[in-house]
């Protein structure tokens, strides 16, 4: 295949930007692309700033439907574009083209990428993840890193060329996280925001506040919208830590966490060692269809014990047997109100 050129004018029209980009980006892409490619390819992202610019949109582009490239109507349709889109960028390096054919090659190169993200996005909800009563998804997003999610969870997926961030809106899940040190990984959770750079740890959102546990590697806490290098408000956590971070701002380091109890939900099952009855009941409703209200006489009382997860009923019967709680059906039978008994 010929080249593409490292050096040139200084292009003024982002369209023939786009085809340098993709030129380089079917390129490095080929079978026979060897370390001299970088080496130029490398040269002629120095050569103007928005050269590298244009290359992230092709690339961005691209790779927004990677997690769905087991598709067979994906593999082909990449397969197809990728073929077509070397052919033009062959083309356009090999011989001299009035500049309007430049910019032709350019939007027939960025339209094949375009095309299949829109086709993946009008099949599906893109870059959202949900999970109902009961239910845990296990998801490997385009970067490789994995994420967990708990039942009644959600998760929005944000991928850029230079920052990861996803948004847990509510529920619970762990992260494993790929290494990319070019690309933070942020996780939004209520008021707070956890930075990692290849690590695994779990958030979860209850009884309005955010609980961070870290389960291996290092990670940095902080208030959302702050940056990284403002260390004053920063919280660092190393692994076997946790942090709650309550709805009036306030926070509690957790020096010593059981990382097992933590992340027992993975395995069906819910540990409680004193916690408040509302936020216990909170994470069993997350499993099963009868429901569990606490009235405020009883929100405190601490419990502690082990559960299956999806057992509300078992769940029920020890409260109202082991502390001074009752239990009243409500009207329909599909909810359960615990209130303090009387002294």
């Amino acid at each position: 295949m010929t080249q593409p050129s490292e050096q040139g004018p200084d292009l003024a029209r982002p369209a023939d930007r786009l085809a340098q980009a993709a030129a380089w980006f079917t390129r490095l892409r080929a079978e026979d692309a060897g370390v001299d490619d970088l080496t130029r390819f490398q040269r002629w992202l120095e050569t103007h700033s928005d050269n590298a610019t244009a290359y992230a949109r092709v690339s961005e582009s691209w790779s927004f439907v990677g997690e769905h490239a087991s598709a067979p109507e994906i593999m082909l349709g990449r397969r197809d574009a990728l073929e077509d889109a070397r052919r033009a960028a062959d083309g356009r390096w090999r011989s001299a083209r009035p500049r309007w054919f430049k910019a032709a090659v350019a939007a027939a190169c960025v339209a094949m990428v375009v095309a299949s993200a829109l086709f993946i996005w009008s099949r599906a909800y893109v870059g959202l993840y949900t999970t109902g009563v009961g239910e845990r998804r296990t998801l490997t997003l385009s970067d490789g890193s994995v994420v967990t999610l708990d039942a009644q969870s959600a998760i929005r997926v944000s991928y850029g060329s230079r920052e990861r961030l996803i948004s847990l809106q509510q529920g619970q899940a762990r992260f494993d996280v790929a290494q990319d040190p070019t690309r933070p990984f942020r996780v939004k959770a209520g008021t707070e925001t956890v930075i990692a750079l290849g690590t695994q740890f779990n958030i979860e959102l209850v009884a309005h506040s955010v609980l961070v546990t870290l389960i291996e590697g290092r990670v940095a806490v902080l208030p959302d919208e702050v940056p990284l290098s403002d260390v004053s408000p920063r919280i660092d956590l190393t692994a076997g830590e946790g942090l709650q971070v309550r709805q009036d701002g306030k926070t509690l380091r957790l020096p010593r966490v059981d990382v097992a109890h933590a992340t027992a939900w993975q395995n069906g099952k819910v540990f409680f060692d004193n916690e408040p009855l509302a936020s216990a009941a909170e994470r069993i409703n997350r499993y099963a269809s009868e429901r569990i209200l606490v009235d405020p006489s009883a929100a405190g009382i601490g419990i502690s014990g082990v559960f299956n997860a999806g057992d509300a009923r078992a769940f029920i019967e020890a409260v109202t047997a082991y502390f001074p709680v009752k239990a009243a059906q409500a009207e329909g039978g599909a909810t359960v109100r615990l209130t303090a008994r009387d002294p």
